[in-house]
């Protein structure tokens, strides 16, 4: 039950974040929003899941409310392919390449990096992280 109302709490929060980015960044392409958001998500994902209970003398439940909760509320898949559904019947063919290709490859790297840092973080004792 922990880990529910984890979740809960943290979905607010995550969910607000991206409402209000998306708010504050008034693009009139609209889906590089979604990208930057994605992208930040999947690093942050690595961090949380990996270098903050390893750093930090947190529970599992908070750990996975932020990682489903927070993380999972502010970037969203559905987003993603509604947009990129959108630029399609525009036919945006190039557009949708773009977005396509900058949401997965910048994810996987993003989500490379964060892994990178977090095993780096936690190999390197003497240095902060």
């Amino acid at each position: 039950m922990k880990k529910v109302f984890a979740i809960i709490i943290f979905a607010m929060i995550g969910g607000g974040f991206r409402e209000w980015l998306n708010l504050l960044i008034s693009w009139p392409q609209h889906f590089w929003i979604t990208v930057i958001i994605n992208v930040s998500g999947a690093f942050l994902l690595s961090l949380v899941t990996t270098l903050l209970p390893a750093k930090l003398p947190i529970s599992e439940a908070l750990v996975t409310g932020m990682s489903v909760g927070l993380i999972g509320s502010f970037t969203t898949f559905s987003t993603f392919t509604f947009e990129t559904l959108q630029l399609m019947q525009q036919g945006h063919s190039v557009l949708v390449l773009a977005y396509v290709g900058a949401s997965l490859g910048l994810g996987l790297i993003a989500g490379i990096a964060g892994n990178l840092l977090s095993n780096h973080c936690l190999l390197v004792r003497d240095e902060p992280c």
